[in-house]
């Protein structure tokens, strides 16, 4: 009996540990933002909160978000709920064609437990954000969208237009962008890049925007924030002759700059070219350069108006 116990032993031990192993609360699965928003988006964007946190650009302008007062609103109330600003992860937004159906997907800790958004509903009363629990499933209304939970720390917004899209996308059936059209421009985004996005642009829009960019059809573009700012946008036009026409023109009016002021070595950090019938700009910013044209704008600001003069007392 003995021998049979011990030849038990190292099996009851491993068959303890798995079952403590499984019992453990498994970590909720990363959700790829993209995989939430429709495939028929005409333009999608990307921010990640984490790294525009760190960067020293961010960094040294937030003394202007504390001082407006209903941002601080705003901030003390996700603080009071814990969904502080500092948890927040990623935002991803899409838009439709039509301008008016958008949807957006913020993940962050917390962002999606009904306690926290029920309490940001009693901070921020003024908003138009209520938490409805009459369905099946818990509803985050807001003025022109609806929000659905899709765990803890993801929330999904969206228009009504887009409503069927979206619930079909929580299931798994729906058509993603990740994989819809937008994809192979997405693909060709810097990575790592804390701001980023890719769109079409209607016919319409590109000839409203500028007789220079009339045959614009594709954008996409990036921040890098580093050290400073970095521009990188690519504007895919209708041709590679149309492009170097962009591209020309879009020279010649950079050269203009030159007169307004603006010093040399600014100037010098703007990268114009074209690849295929892409015409790219790039442009970096040091601190310090960024620091010059903050001086700059200010010293061009128009001086305020005297006070009127108080009438003389009699």
């Amino acid at each position: 009996m003995r021998c049979v116990l011990r030849s038990l032993r190292p099996s009851v031990l491993f068959a303890l540990a798995f079952v403590l192993a499984c019992w453990r609360t498994a970590a909720p699965a990363r959700v790829e933002p993209l995989t939430l928003l429709p495939a028929e988006a005409s333009l999608v964007a990307h921010v990640d909160l984490q790294a525009l946190r760190a960067a020293p650009l961010w960094q040294h302008n937030r003394a202007l978000l504390d001082a407006d007062p209903d941002a601080r609103r705003t901030l003390d109330a996700l603080a009071a709920c814990r969904v502080p600003f500092e948890n927040l992860r990623t935002l991803d937004l899409a838009v439709a064609a039509n301008g008016v159906d958008v949807a957006a997907v913020l993940v962050g800790d917390g962002v999606g437990e009904r306690g926290r958004l029920a309490c940001l509903e009693g901070q921020l009363p003024d908003r138009g954000l209520k938490l409805d629990t009459s369905g099946p499933e818990p509803v985050v209304v807001l003025r022109g969208a609806r929000g659905r939970i899709v765990g803890p720390d993801v929330l999904l917004l969206g228009t009504a237009g887009w409503s069927q899209q979206l619930d079909a996308l929580r299931a798994g059936t729906g058509a993603s962008a990740a994989t819809g059209p937008l994809q192979p421009l997405i693909a060709r985004i810097a990575m790592g890049r804390p701001i980023w996005f890719a769109g079409q642009v209607p016919t319409k829009a590109a000839v409203s925007l500028a007789p220079a960019l009339s045959g614009l059809e594709q954008v996409r573009g990036a921040l890098d924030l580093r050290d400073g700012l970095g521009v990188e946008l690519a504007l895919g036009m209708r041709g590679e002759d149309v492009a170097g026409a962009t591209l020309a023109e879009l020279k010649k009016q950079f050269e203009a700059l030159r007169g307004a002021g603006i010093p040399p070595a600014i100037l010098d950090r703007v990268g114009l070219g074209q690849t295929g019938r892409e015409v790219t700009i790039e442009v970096r910013l040091g601190m310090a350069e960024i620091a010059a044209l903050h001086g700059l704008a200010e010293a061009l600001r128009p001086a305020p108006a005297p006070a009127p003069a108080s009438p003389a007392s009699p």
